[in-house]
């Protein structure tokens, strides 16, 4: 069975909300008040990634739209710890990796589509399914350091736009708007400027949001799940 893709896949949604716009100013016209709020575009989104990664856990949920096939993310994220779901091309996976150990729940076609023969596809339906230790491995990138190093690496941090403040449901925040309309929006605190919400305009429209910062759920391996080694895949 070849090696399971599902945290490229995740990885590649997320960047797709962090590129950058060269073309774009570094005022921050409008921007009063805070210090976050006075700093150039790139200070606000480095300053906003380098609040999440400290915080330790947060709660990731973003979309992608490429050609009319969107692809979602719903994810907890503590650590080096993770579990939620990710949906391909209409299928829905639920994932959970914690203490190096990486487990998958999915509907047999799914796993037929990555050559497993139907008999043994058929008897992972709905199952938790422990993963081979090359296959745990794909998921190494999936953390919350991961996360940023992702997002930086697609120059996140290096954007450039107007930095403004607003409010998000009440709450004050700063925003960079670059020249194409992508928006990074991050909660307007000198001391924890958490970001709540990437996103991003062009040919391939894409969004994430941020929440329950450095609020763990307590993520642990499902009961009983199947040991994919022992099927022969």
């Amino acid at each position: 069975m070849r090696r399971l893709a599902l945290a490229g896949a995740a990885a590649l949604l997320l960047a797709g909300c962090s590129g950058s716009d060269e073309s774009g100013s570094d005022s921050a016209s409008g921007a009063s008040g805070s210090e976050l709020s006075r700093m150039e575009a790139a200070e606000v989104v480095d300053a906003s990634f380098t609040a999440l990664e400290e915080s330790g856990a947060a709660h990731v949920v973003g979309s992608i739209d490429e050609n009319g096939a969107v692809q979602e993310l719903d994810l907890q994220l503590e650590g080096d710890d993770v579990a939620g779901s990710i949906t391909m091309d209409g299928v829905s996976v639920e994932l959970i990796s914690v203490g190096g150990q990486a487990y998958v729940q999915a509907p047999a076609d799914f796993w037929a589509s990555f050559g497993m023969p139907a008999e043994f596809a058929g008897q992972l339906e709905g199952q938790w399914v422990l993963m081979p230790a090359e296959a745990a491995g794909s998921f190494a990138s999936l953390t919350l350091s991961g996360l940023v190093a992702e997002l930086r690496a697609s120059g996140g941090d290096t954007v450039k736009g107007e930095v403004t403040t607003d409010e998000l449901d009440g709450e004050k925040v700063v925003v960079v708007t670059q020249e194409n309309g992508s928006t990074f929006t991050t909660r307007d605190d000198d001391e924890n400027p958490y970001p709540l919400v990437i996103e991003e305009q062009g040919d391939a429209p894409a969004m994430v949001e941020f929440s329950d910062f450095g609020e763990p759920a307590g993520i642990a391996a499902p009961p009983n799940p199947v040991d994919l080694t022992t099927l022969g895949g």
